[in-house]
């Protein structure tokens, strides 16, 4: 019975000491991504053209920088935008998703969820009202590595907005 003990510990020891990654070391987002429609929630996104495009995320991501390479194919129109953002508080400045202009936002952790939060203030064509909107995106890994979802909530004059992405790790 000691004997069994004793090879049981080491068994343990052995696995613990093969487990070298740390509790809390952070997801790493980097693969190729695919949108998965069927699981998103595009809320104001619903109603726009881009409800229908083929979207696919290549993503490198080496702490603290995170470089993602955005692939739109909207009815046979494709176009790419690069983002990058520093999870260390530094901050950064990106093209905007939709439309022209840049984004300047600041990206942390949030325990294990990579979030990046801006503020943009904007007017209307034609010298209408300047409107202002923040914006909290956040990028989470499902525990099996094989799912991202990026949510998004849009504060701004309509309320609320809040906006589900959900990608699948494409095959490699």
């Amino acid at each position: 019975m000691r004997k069994i003990i004793v090879f049981l510990l080491m068994c343990a020891s052995i696995a613990l000491a093969q487990d070298n990654k740390p509790k809390d070391a952070k997801p790493d987002f980097s693969g190729t991504w695919t949108f998965d429609r069927s699981k998103s929630n595009l809320g104001p996104l619903a109603r726009t053209g881009l409800a229908n495009a083929e979207v696919m995320l290549v993503i490198t991501h080496k702490e603290p920088e995170l470089k993602i390479l955005r692939k739109i194919n909207l009815n046979g129109n494709t176009g790419n935008q690069e983002f990058t953002y520093y999870s260390d508080g530094r901050g950064e400045t990106n093209p905007a998703s939709i439309g022209n202009g840049e984004v300047k936002s600041k990206t942390k952790w949030d325990k294990m969820k990579l979030e990046s939060k801006s503020s943009t203030s904007f007017q209307l064509r034609g010298g209408g009202d300047t409107f202002h909107t923040d914006t909290a995106e956040r990028r989470e890994l499902s525990q099996d590595g094989k799912t991202l979802t990026v949510t998004i909530s849009i504060s701004g004059p309509r309320g609320i907005q809040s906006i589900k992405l959900v990608y699948n790790r494409a095959e490699s």
